[in-house]
């Protein structure tokens, strides 16, 4: 993704009204791996907000993000530690408000996108310059 990467927070598939937050740098690889818990005729994974930024922006606004809801995470550990106990749109206004405030270089992706998922990634990806040419 040339450099870039996304901090994408999606809702739990299963109607908690907690959401989960991460980073990739390998978009179609992470919805991947999140599918595979679910079948696409039950659940299509998706990150239903997203922000792209260059890879360092991206990680000082997840540590930022972490410090910020330290109380809401659910518990330290891998998995638990990206699980928030605040719905998704409260956490996207969080994300806002910090962004703001630190005026980190990271762009909302356009709702025009949202949920991203495997099927609108492609283009989201060709739109943003975030594939490397073709040889």
């Amino acid at each position: 993704m040339n450099g870039q990467k996304i901090l994408y927070i999606f809702k739990d598939p299963l109607g908690a009204p907690d959401s989960k937050v991460g980073i990739t740098g390998s978009p179609a690889v992470r919805l991947g791996v999140y599918q595979n818990s679910y079948s696409k005729n039950s659940h299509t994974a998706c990150f239903d907000y997203a922000y792209v930024g260059p890879a360092r922006a991206i990680n000082n606004l997840e540590k930022a993000l972490k410090q910020e809801l330290h109380l809401d995470i659910e518990r330290d550990g891998r998995g638990h530690s990206e699980w928030i106990s605040m719905d998704a749109a409260s956490v996207e206004r969080k994300i806002d408000e910090i962004i703001d405030g630190y005026k980190f270089k990271i762009v909302k992706v356009s709702k025009k996108y949202l949920p991203l998922t495997v099927d609108n990634l492609q283009a989201f990806l060709e739109d943003h310059n975030l594939i490397p040419p073709m040889l």
